[in-house]
């Protein structure tokens, strides 16, 4: 399936919201505003800025790459084939999780 690289739809815009909204909540998810464009190398992705307000819970920084995971997955389960770059702006001050899990 061919893209322009310029257009999204709407449904994939909500998708990747709902899905960011139902696991990034309890830190403070605001908002995600989600635009496509080109990678590094001239391949069409979708770009995801996500905005978050502070909150007393520690951001588990284990989280982000399971949110991307479940993000591609739905995306590609949608019909949509590029990947998304989801860059997380949390607020300044908000404090994070950086324990270490244990490895089996």
């Amino acid at each position: 399936m061919a893209h322009s690289v310029l257009a999204i739809r709407l449904e994939i815009v909500d998708l990747i919201k709902s899905t960011i909204r139902e696991t990034m909540a309890p830190f403070g998810f605001r908002d995600a505003t989600v635009r496509a464009g080109e990678d590094h190398d001239g391949d069409p992705v979708i770009f995801v800025d996500v905005e978050y307000d502070l909150t007393e819970t520690p951001i588990d920084l284990a989280v982000s790459p399971v949110l991307l995971n479940k993000v591609q997955d739905r995306l590609w389960r949608a019909g949509e084939m590029r990947f998304a770059h989801i860059r997380h702006n949390f607020h300044e001050r908000q404090p994070l999780n950086t324990r270490r899990s244990k490895r089996a």
